[in-house]
């Protein structure tokens, strides 16, 4: 079992929103949304360097969105109302930083690195050489990010089971082409368990 350096690597939480969820079910609900809380509150636990998290921060005219532009998505984590929070009982107090994306309405920014391009060297510059992805969807906007880092250099772990997937055929968005893309890249699908045998002190 491959290891990880606690001092090197970091947690990225990707979209742990309401509106991802049957919390709000006219937005955009992802099967098992709700369930992934004590997964990612375990990982949160563990001794990273840092840990980072997304905030979908749409605003009501966003370019996704039915009637829109792109017309593939319900309206969903506008900014500022109860779909943009965060779901009960997540230890956002762990968070380090909150990264907010899809905010301009003419931008579609599924990954923390596509608003945010400079995320990877602002890593880099803090010592992060390796990142742990979980979050809401496994096969969107977690595996984008989880990508782009990759992609970057950076060693990338998907917790799968702290994570909930959806297909979204409109956008050719599919989790078993995401998962066999990013393994084909290197990226490692673990759980959580792993994780926390990987990350040890002692």
């Amino acid at each position: 079992m491959p290891s990880l350096t606690p001092a090197s690597t970091s947690l990225l939480v990707v979209d742990v929103q309401q509106g991802f969820t049957e919390l709000c079910p006219a937005e955009l609900p992802v099967p098992g949304g709700t369930a992934i809380v004590p997964a990612v509150n375990a990982l949160l636990a563990l001794p990273f360097a840092r840990v980072d998290a997304t905030q979908d921060w749409h605003p009501p005219d966003h370019r996704s969105f039915l009637g829109r532009r792109d017309n593939l998505y319900p309206p969903h984590c506008v900014m500022g109302t109860p779909g943009a929070e965060f779901l009960p009982g997540l230890h956002t107090h762990r968070f380090n930083a909150i990264w907010r994306k899809g905010y301009d309405p003419d931008f579609e920014a599924y990954a923390v690195t596509a608003q945010h391009p400079a995320f990877g060297v602002f890593l880099f510059a803090t010592g992060i050489k390796a990142v742990v992805v979980c979050g809401i969807a496994t096969n969107i906007c977690c595996f984008f990010a989880a990508r782009d880092l990759q992609l970057a250099g950076f060693e990338v772990w998907m917790a799968e089971d702290a994570s909930a997937g959806v297909d979204i055929p409109a956008a050719g968005l599919f989790q078993t082409r995401a998962k066999e893309e990013g393994q084909g890249l290197g990226i490692r699908y673990a759980t959580v368990a792993d994780v926390a045998r990987a990350i040890k002190t002692d």
